[in-house]
């Protein structure tokens, strides 16, 4: 049973993900075209096009020490046995969760018009949340001394939806320029599986669980038959329409001030994303019911970090399915906001040396169960006209951050590339690397019009 349960906090606090984090490496880049998306009172030097980016980003509220000690020259977990319960679980947040991204950028378009600055942009974005209390790994501590578990705040979400983007900045002045972008979002897909009630009971014959979740599915791509609190299975969802209909929409808005006192130096302060999104749940969907286990066989370190753990996550889900039997239900509104971030920086050109500068750059994301912050130092070096190379290094909620980025121009084209990643380590007697904490990466290519 303590195996099956930790199979099920491994999987929701290690699975892909990635909530609208900007690619802050180009703050730093010199001929960073995107850069209005970072603040949108900064512009680029040229007007251009660009018909693809792809951006993937991975924050989550916990740390290397949360779960993994230093032992015998090497690493384990904190359910080993030289790990005392209280020292374990005094690291782990209340809910354990982990957020991400994909970003995908179809087509930009950026024009100056004497002292204002106009850009468009079409683009898709998935985030996804994915959340374990605190309760699994006390369980999975302590044992079985109790014979009663909430683990309510199981869950996992993933919202897909279009933005179309403008965006407007203007220069006040020689010294002050402001900024701001309009976004209307398009929703698409959607999945949530919360639970609102997860009760674990011991008894001599095993485990029961009694469950209540709720279950949200909007998509126009798939639809549950079925008429108000009649129970459904997998079989029950099928295509609905062969093309995709927008199951919401919304809107949100970038704001951002920049300030150069001179030529050398750019002070520069946004908040992005304020804002949400109308969904219609028109697939909602409420179950309940009882889950009984005896137990799972042993499992290695390797099993659960590599495909097996995925395999085995399946099964899992498989057999909940069996047992708690949603039940359709009239379909709803719910308006959620979007994580908004507010980011502050500062860059320096050398005077003496104008193919490099320095700065700094700090983010705020405003996530609902793990608000995560970085900050870190940078530097730019740009060796000739066709080449600009970035490097940062800093600090985030639960670990230290490393970054570099390279632009390379090809005659009017520009290509782009950029890691932000954080290092851990490698478990004891294993080869398995434990994953990164935080990472995103950025791929663009732009034409210079």
């Amino acid at each position: 049973m303590k195996k099956f349960l930790l199979q099920i906090a491994l999987f929701l606090s290690a699975g892909t993900l990635l909530n609208a984090q900007v690619y802050q490496q180009g703050f730093f880049l010199k001929d960073y075209r995107p850069v209005y998306r970072i603040n949108p009172a900064l512009f680029p030097d040229s007007d251009f096009i660009g018909g693809f980016e792809l951006t993937r980003n991975k924050v989550q509220n916990y740390g290397v020490s949360t779960f993994y000690y230093p032992y015998e020259g090497g690493l384990v977990t904190g359910l080993h046995e030289s790990i005392s319960a209280d020292q374990f679980l005094s690291r782990i947040p209340n809910v354990v969760a982990r957020n991400g991204e994909i970003g995908l950028n179809l087509f930009s378009y950026g024009i100056r018009r004497g002292d204002a600055y106009h850009s468009f942009e079409i683009g898709f974005r998935l985030p996804t949340t994915m959340t374990a209390p605190k309760g699994i790994f006390d369980l999975l501590k302590r044992g079985t001394t109790d014979t009663h578990y909430d683990l309510s705040d199981l869950g996992v979400k993933a919202q897909g939806y279009f933005e179309l983007n403008y965006g407007y900045g203007r220069k006040l002045s020689d010294i002050v320029s402001i900024g701001g972008r309009a976004k209307l979002l398009i929703a698409e897909y959607g999945l949530s599986y919360r639970f609102t009630q997860f009760d674990v009971e011991k008894s001599d014959a095993g485990y029961t669980i009694f469950s209540k979740a709720e279950i949200d599915l909007p998509s126009s791509f798939y639809k549950a038959e079925g008429y108000p609190d009649q129970k459904i299975s997998l079989s029950d969802i099928h295509a609905h329409h062969k093309f995709p209909r927008p199951t919401g929409a919304g809107a949100a808005f970038d704001l951002g001030v920049a300030v150069t006192p001179n030529e050398y130096l750019t002070l520069s302060a946004a908040i992005l994303d304020l804002g949400g999104i109308a969904w219609h749940y028109g697939n909602a969907a409420a179950s309940s019911g009882y889950v009984y286990f005896d137990g799972v066989g042993p499992l290695s370190y390797d099993d659960l970090n590599k495909d097996g753990l995925t395999k085995r996550a399946t099964d899992i889900a498989k057999k909940f399915l069996e047992g708690v039997h949603p039940q359709l239900r009239y379909s709803k509104w719910r308006v959620e906001s979007l994580p908004f971030t507010a980011n502050l920086g500062v860059r320096y050109t050398i005077p003496s040396c104008d193919k490099v500068r320095v700065g700094a750059i700090a983010q705020y994301i405003n996530y609902k169960y793990s608000p995560y912050w970085e900050a870190r130092l940078g530097a730019d070096y740009n060796p000739f006209k066709w080449l600009d190379l970035t490097a940062s290094f800093g600090r985030g909620s639960f670990c230290f951050l490393y970054s570099f980025g390279v632009s390379v121009h090809v005659s009017r084209f520009q290509i782009y590339y950029g890691l932000e990643t954080s290092t851990a380590g490698t478990q004891k007697n294993t080869t398995s690397p434990i994953d990164p904490l935080h990472r995103t990466w950025s791929l663009g290519l732009t034409y210079d019009l």
